[in-house]
């Protein structure tokens, strides 16, 4: 597997999960919506948002409420790396509170494109700024994603619960449990976003590492790649995706169609047909 940030959380969409989110209003929730680089107040942010000299020590900050019913994810470049569903959410006094993976932040909105991370203080009697963050990436426009949330949860692997991902049935187990293998190759769908949609084909460390040694693999690989998922629709009982090359904007689009099979999927553009497994987070 290449190296790769997914700027996504994985939820399974829950009637409790929406109901927490409802604990700010939809307008603010649109706010908070896209991708975030903070740091501490101490450290210039000038170059926050910068993909070529982002500032030491920045976390990214995701949060997605329209299609999970409220999700985040939080990287500061540690082991510390945060995920989960939202499981509270308030406002009062100005400051935005949310809860996920057990720990609250706050958050005090500055304008449209900035917000401050805020703790109480003690010696101040009052809640003092300690980070401040930059929308770097605002949500991208959900509807190109026309797929009910079944077909969400069934696909995609930035949806908690299942955490979908799919392997090429040539390279899984024959018997058992086809999932459990090493050498493998397999495909990912990236449909909650906020900020983007994608479909990677990617190797396991283990292959990965076989070809970095230049030792043989039993099987053929396909190349692997990534593709910018331009829009998703039902087709019946197909799914179309049209797409195209994710670093190449002026790539001319393809389109696949996805067939459910017993126990995975198929795209005949390919001739390909995938594994359907769980638990993709533990697997990236």
């Amino acid at each position: 597997m290449r190296a790769h940030s997914l700027l996504a959380a994985v939820f399974s969409l829950t009637f409790a999960a929406v109901a927490h989110a409802e604990g700010i209003p939809q307008e603010r929730q649109s706010f908070l919506e896209g991708v975030w680089s903070g740091v501490s107040t101490d450290v210039s942010a000038d170059k926050l948002c910068s993909t070529t000299a982002p500032p030491a020590g920045a976390t990214t900050l995701v949060l997605e409420f329209l299609r999970s019913g409220g999700v985040a994810f939080a990287d500061d470049g540690t082991e510390a790396t945060a995920r989960g569903a939202i499981t509270a959410a308030s406002e009062a006094n100005g400051i935005v509170a949310l809860t996920f993976n057990n720990e609250a932040w706050r958050f005090r909105p500055e304008g449209k494109n900035l917000m401050y991370r805020v703790r109480s203080s003690a010696s101040l009697g009052g809640d003092l700024d300690v980070m401040v963050f930059k929308r770097c990436k605002p949500a991208a426009d959900r509807a190109a994603i026309a797929l009910d949330d079944a077909a969400i949860k069934f696909l995609a692997a930035d949806l908690p619960g299942d955490e979908a991902f799919f392997i090429d049935e040539r390279h899984a187990a024959k018997t058992g449990d086809r999932c459990a293998v090493q050498e493998t190759q397999y495909l990912f769908f990236v449909l909650i976003g906020p900020a983007e949609f994608r479909i990677s084909r990617w190797n396991s460390f283990a292959i990965a590492d076989k070809l970095a040694a230049k030792k043989p693999v039993k099987l053929q690989l396909d190349a692997v790649a990534d593709w910018q998922i331009e829009t998703a629709r039902a087709d019946g009982k197909k799914w179309v995706v049209r797409m195209r090359d994710y670093e190449d904007a002026k790539a001319v689009p393809e389109t696949i169609h996805i067939e459910t099979k017993s126990g995975g999927i198929s795209i005949p553009e390919w001739q390909r047909t995938y594994v359907r497994c769980k638990g993709f987070q533990s697997r990236s």
